[in-house]
């Protein structure tokens, strides 16, 4: 089973790395853990060799670079746009300091490798805690990103996040049965472990086969790239601008804000983006809340109504320029001019202004 399991794997991660696909970068780390896998599900056929001296300092710090590979996967499959910088190589770190510590000459490989001795768990609760670190880091970024990708795309399921969801609770489920399989052999070896091995094993390739089914069933998850998951990556700052200027001019040609019941969701539809995008450009941008922003083009309006509209009264003004209450468009004056429409009618008349 293990060497069927890794020749799945490898297969797997052969057609990872060269299918044509704008998602090479999740398909390489993808590919990367299957060789990783595979390289230690198969580790006994050469682990008691006369090479093993050497072997197995590079299985050792092999084992510690699957999870890293795991995350990175999930990570650039939620992100297109990621980018390796200078401290990600602290992911390396483990599988750096298992290889120095198993090298010939720094610590017997028989501590490692006997079984049920100190050595081995101490290196098997530092595994578990590194699997669980990763784990709780993939989960915590499926999260997030479901969370923004509902808020922005309410009721339309995206597969590409239900296949990584798939994957990670396999992958707990996987990691359950070498618990259990591991503490069966550390506290009660014999039948019950070699059962649990074998039952390990079935699960393994399980999971194996049915990765190789999704990837001839909806190849679409390794070849295209769901445009949708590309929309709530941060827009770079020209798509900022161009989309603040496109509102911007629609607000001072059209004049929606003359509309007393204007809401959110329907400038976001006079200008074909949605309510999220809307709410976030104006707050990156202009620092600025909805309401804010369009109680500002009213007031602008009421001034020159003021202004120029000397005996139109300030009821009739403020209900021509979008407001519903006199209370509320006193508030928004006095915030953005510093005194009451009456004193500001006032003032310009002083300085000889129309009146």
């Amino acid at each position: 089973m293990s060497i069927l399991i890794g020749f799945i794997c490898i297969l797997l991660s052969g057609f990872l790395l060269v299918v044509k696909s704008p998602r090479r970068s999740p398909n390489r780390f993808l590919a990367a853990f299957l060789i990783l896998t595979a390289i230690e599900l198969t580790v006994w056929l050469w682990g008691a060799s006369e090479a093993w001296s050497w072997l197995g300092p590079i299985w050792i710090a092999l084992g510690k670079l699957q999870m890293p590979a795991f995350f990175f996967f999930f990570f650039s499959t939620c992100y297109s746009d990621l980018r390796l910088k200078l401290h990600d190589a602290l992911h390396l770190v483990p599988s750096v300091l298992a290889l120095v510590l198993s090298m010939p000459g720094a610590i017997d490989l028989g501590v490692l490798s006997a079984p049920f001795s100190p050595g081995t768990r101490a290196s098997w609760v530092f595994s578990q805690l590194t699997y669980f670190a990763y784990i709780t880091a993939i989960l915590l970024l499926l999260w997030r990103f479901r969370t923004r990708f509902r808020q922005h795309f309410a009721g339309a399921p995206s597969e590409v996040l239900i296949w990584l969801t798939q994957l990670a609770a396999i992958s707990l489920f996987a990691r359950a049965i070498i618990l259990i399989r591991d503490f069966s052999a550390f506290n009660a070896p014999g039948a019950l472990s070699v059962g649990l091995q074998v039952f390990g094993a079935l699960v393994a390739l399980g999971i194996t086969t049915w990765i190789a089914m999704k990837s001839l069933l909806q190849p679409q998850l390794f070849r295209d790239v769901d445009r949708r998951l590309l929309r709530l990556e941060q827009p770079n700052q020209s798509q900022g601008r161009d989309a603040l200027k496109r509102l911007v001019n629609h607000v001072k040609t059209e004049k929606p804000y003359l509309d007393p019941d204007l809401t959110l969701a329907e400038l976001s539809d006079q200008v074909a983006m949605t309510p999220r995008e809307v709410s976030e450009l104006l707050n990156q941008s202009l620092g600025l809340h909805f309401f804010d922003f369009i109680n500002g083009h009213r007031i602008d309006f009421a001034r020159d109504l003021l202004l120029t509209n000397p005996a139109q009264s300030i009821l009739d003004i403020l209900l021509a320029s979008g407001f519903n209450s006199k209370s509320s468009f006193n508030t928004a004056f006095k915030k953005q001019v510093g005194m009451t429409p009456s004193a500001f009618r006032k003032q310009e008349k002083a300085r000889g202004k129309p009146s």
